[in-house]
């Protein structure tokens, strides 16, 4: 049961938002940690005891820490906390890249981050004395646990003002349906060019059927784990927490550094603070940050899967970003047609990432990206690309449009315009009312696909 199941969406979550909404403080907590639970057994059944016990275990670690005065204990506690975190998801990946028909439990790659910066927040006590119920509902909120964000425990934050409650309700209900559109109405139809160019005979593809099979996936994704971000945020906030943001218009980058700026933020900054900046981040010469850059890349690639994809798409952001920071491309490029120019190759290798990233296997990767420029029987265009084309082309063009700030710009400049602005607010409201609609019309007839980020 996901964001998008028809019981989720119409029992669940009413029922769950009700509550909320109806209890405060600790009853409020307690009662989200029970449907958070109920939850996690629907979707992974008997794995739901090996949740409590990672929650259990995490919280003892934690008040033992908290509890301890011996930096030297504190540290053994924290090492401890950490192996075991980490070794009960490298286990499972293991033994499911040799097994497949091994059942992952649901969010475990998350679960482990979010485990694992509570403990490292707590041995250097930027964690206060915490409560057992808030800390289990931080690593645990249905909103999350998933397929993240991956929170840190002190933005988890009850929001108590009356005011703010119902700004961050209202907003987090748009939210919401914002994100439901995202994913349905648009990560879903892409899917279906991306599959049935991604499952064709890589022997078959023509140059353009490549490119126009790379470009919809670098939209699909964006939109599936874009959409999916904002109905977590959406639900999370509603409910009563702070969350912060997971993804800023990343297509709009200059730079591809910036690009894991604004794409997945909370993975990025989870690696950045948990593992960077304690092997030495850029303080320790100019070699070692490089080799903290292998470590950090090689590790993300890992994070998504241990396959021989992963690992090359971690190393080849971790050339691009090395390459970027040896030449200082901040501090070369200047002008506006060079800063525009660079956009445009910060967006070509990040396609090619992509492919690998979603390629069957290595050897289908490698062999995609050479059909994207060069088709041994000259085949620039063919006719199963002008099909596509013939029926997609204004969704394409729509779904690149909306990748960059095209509605906060709009927004902006609406914002003295009090009557304008009244009639676009009910204009937008009733457009997402009746997109929310439509999605569900999707699901029903299971014109719909899983989380991109499910499997992780």
């Amino acid at each position: 049961m996901s964001f998008i199941d028809l019981r989720f969406l119409f029992i669940f979550l009413p029922v769950v938002l009700i509550v909320s909404f109806v209890l405060k403080g600790r009853i409020k907590e307690v009662v989200l940690l029970l449907a958070s639970l109920l939850f996690y057994y629907i979707n992974s059944d008997l794995t739901v005891v090996l949740l409590l016990i990672s929650l259990g275990l995490t919280i003892l670690i934690g008040k033992a820490m908290a509890d301890e005065q011996k930096r030297k204990n504190k540290l053994i506690l924290l090492v401890f906390g950490v192996l075991l975190n980490a070794s009960a998801l490298v286990g499972y990946k293991v033994y499911n890249r040799f097994d497949t028909n091994v059942f992952i439990p649901l969010g475990l790659s998350f679960l482990t981050f979010k485990s694992i910066s509570y403990l490292v927040d707590t041995y250097k006590e930027k964690v206060e004395r915490s409560n057992p119920i808030h800390t289990a509902l931080y690593l645990s909120i249905f909103t999350q646990i998933q397929s993240g964000p991956i929170s840190r425990y002190n933005d988890f934050e009850s929001i108590t003002e009356k005011e703010d409650i119902w700004k961050y309700r209202i907003n987090g209900l748009y939210r919401f349906f914002v994100g439901l559109c995202k994913k349905v109405l648009i990560a879903d139809v892409l899917a279906k060019i991306v599959n049935e160019i991604f499952n064709s005979s890589v022997d078959t593809l023509s140059s353009s059927y490549a490119w126009l099979g790379s470009i919809c996936f670098s939209l699909q994704l964006f939109y599936d784990f874009a959409g999916y971000s904002d109905m977590a945020i959406g639900l999370t906030e509603f409910v009563g927490f702070k969350c912060k943001e997971n993804f800023v218009y990343p297509y709009m980058t200059e730079n591809i550094s910036s690009f894991w700026r604004r794409w997945h933020i909370s993975l990025s900054e989870w690696f950045r603070d948990y593992v960077y900046i304690p092997l030495g981040g850029s303080r320790k010469g100019k070699y070692r940050v490089y080799f903290n850059l292998l470590i950090v890349w090689l590790l993300t690639g890992l994070w998504h899967g241990l396959s021989l994809n992963f690992v090359i798409w971690g190393l080849g952001y971790f050339v691009l970003i090395s390459f970027e920071r040896l030449i200082k491309i901040t501090e070369r490029i200047k002008s506006k047609p060079a800063k525009i120019l660079y956009r445009f190759f910060s967006l070509f290798f990040i396609n090619i990432e992509w492919v690998i990233f979603k390629a069957k296997s290595a050897s289908y990767a490698f062999s995609y990206i050479a059909r994207m420029f060069y088709s041994p029987d000259n085949h620039i265009a063919d006719k199963r690309t002008i099909l596509l084309l013939n029926d997609y082309w204004l969704f394409i063009l729509l779904a690149v449009i909306f990748c960059f700030p095209v509605i906060p710009a709009l927004e902006k400049k609406l914002e003295d315009k009090t009557k304008i602005k009244n009639i676009y607010d009910i204009i937008y409201g009733v457009v997402l009312i009746v997109g929310f609609i439509w999605a569900v019309s999707f699901i029903v007839s299971g014109q719909n696909n899983p989380f991109a980020y499910g499997n992780f």
